[in-house]
């Protein structure tokens, strides 16, 4: 079967980028994270016990959150499409004697998973990456089991809209049309592809595919003084500071499946 160019695009510049972004990210390995510089799990509450059940994270990168969620008793499968980052996660397991299986796969179709195999499925930034969410609410509904928990944090739609550092404020051109994003990195052969959707879009393609919304959020940074105990940050994100604190960065869904 034929790889679509987007696809290896994006593992193509993951691999590309993952040594800098693994460098100058703080990401907790105690708490899940959901949004940069902003409050995780320990806050937010969304997931509660998962000991000894079955989770997955699509989209782990370093897999700093199947960690966090291994350290908090779960049966951790871990997804990504880059080698560069899964070689990260390999690195940081073997590092804290964690147990998480790793895989290298393309998130949209999960036919590699069978029926109802998991309690939940947590994605955080990943689903910007994929082409068609319907199938992939779809995949995940199959390998959920009954009443299982599906934790998306995804880039915010304002997202897609350009920062005026100087005027302080976002220019929105068309919400209810987002751009799509291309993007190379150095050396990059195939461009990547980032795919912006309204709230509208998430919430409805999530409800078609079985699933009941429970929770929706924007999270909103922490304050100076609080910033340091966020489960994500370091200086990749810093410079973003201004606009973060203006225009959310993240939309967070947590649903369950009927």
């Amino acid at each position: 079967m034929k790889i679509q160019k987007h696809i290896l695009g994006n593992r193509e510049g993951w691999d590309l980028m993952s040594d800098e972004y693994q460098a100058n990210s703080e990401i907790s390995l105690e708490d899940v994270h959901y949004s940069p510089l902003s409050f995780g799990e320990k806050t937010a509450n969304l997931i509660g016990d998962i000991t000894g059940k079955e989770y997955v994270e699509l989209g782990c990168g370093g897999a700093q959150n199947s960690i966090a969620l291994a350290k908090s008793g779960a049966n951790v499968t871990a997804v990504d499409l880059s080698s560069n980052q899964l070689s990260h996660a390999s690195s940081t397991c073997e590092k804290l004697g964690i147990s998480v299986n790793l895989l290298q796969a393309n998130m949209q179709s999960l036919n590699y998973f069978p029926d109802n195999k998991f309690d939940g499925i947590l994605s955080v930034f990943a689903l910007e990456f994929i082409e068609d969410i319907d199938i992939f609410f779809s995949e995940s509904n199959r390998i959920l089991k009954k009443g299982g928990v599906l934790i998306i944090s995804t880039t915010h739609p304002l997202g897609a809209f350009e920062w005026d550092s100087e005027a302080n404020n976002l220019s929105v051109t068309d919400y209810f049309n987002p751009p799509i994003e291309i993007w190379r990195e150095q050396g990059q052969s195939n461009p990547g592809v980032t795919y912006f959707r309204t709230i509208e879009e998430l919430f409805s393609k999530i409800s078609e595919n079985g699933f009941t919304v429970k929770k929706l959020m924007e999270p909103k940074p922490l304050g100076p003084n609080n910033e340091n105990s966020s489960p994500y940050k370091g200086s990749y994100w810093t410079e973003f500071r201004d606009r973060l604190h203006s225009v959310p960065f993240a939309v967070v869904i947590k649903a369950i499946k009927g």
